[in-house]
């Protein structure tokens, strides 16, 4: 018998899972983002959406199957918010990427893609801090259950308050 300490890796079969529009709508209003706001992995639009219909919000978007491509956009500091639902295999390249272009970066994902060494090293270097982690509720099927708590997780640059736990 195998035991494993640590999850496998994120398979890009599994980055397609779109979030509930619901869902989105409710880490929106919770978050309550203004200015230029950016969904990068715009998907079937359900934080592009969201953010869309929140006052305040000026947004825009990034979508590979359309053509708009996050990773490969050149950009300066230009987004207050950026608000996703990023493909877990490539978590880390987003997360480095959203940290050069947003004050504000809140990904959806589980928990531990968090807490790696080098991802709170990326963080850390970056000049961004945990503000707040909101634990949400594992969406239905289609949406995979792997047994880690999801949540939205606000990165904010200079940050260094105490970072808030909470939950929808």
């Amino acid at each position: 018998m195998t035991v494993r300490l640590s999850p496998g890796k994120n398979a890009p079969a599994h980055d397609l899972i779109m979030t509930p529009s619901e869902l989105a709508r409710e880490i929106v209003a919770y978050f309550d983002p203004s200015g230029r706001c950016l969904d990068p992995c715009r998907g079937k639009g359900a934080f592009y959406d969201a953010l869309r219909g929140w006052p305040g919000c000026e947004v825009d978007w990034y979508e590979l199957a359309e053509g708009r491509d996050f990773l490969q956009g050149a950009f300066r500091i230009d987004y207050d918010w950026l608000i996703t639902n990023p493909p877990w295999s490539k978590l880390r390249l987003f997360l480095l990427k959203a940290m050069g272009v947003a004050e504000n970066v809140v990904f959806l994902a589980t928990i531990t893609h968090f807490v790696t060494r080098a991802r709170l090293r990326d963080v850390h270097a970056a000049g961004f801090g945990f503000k707040t982690i909101l634990l949400v509720p594992q969406p239905p099927a289609p949406w995979p259950g792997a047994g880690f708590q999801l949540a939205a997780v606000h990165l904010r640059r200079g940050w260094c308050g105490e970072m808030r736990w909470d939950q929808l």
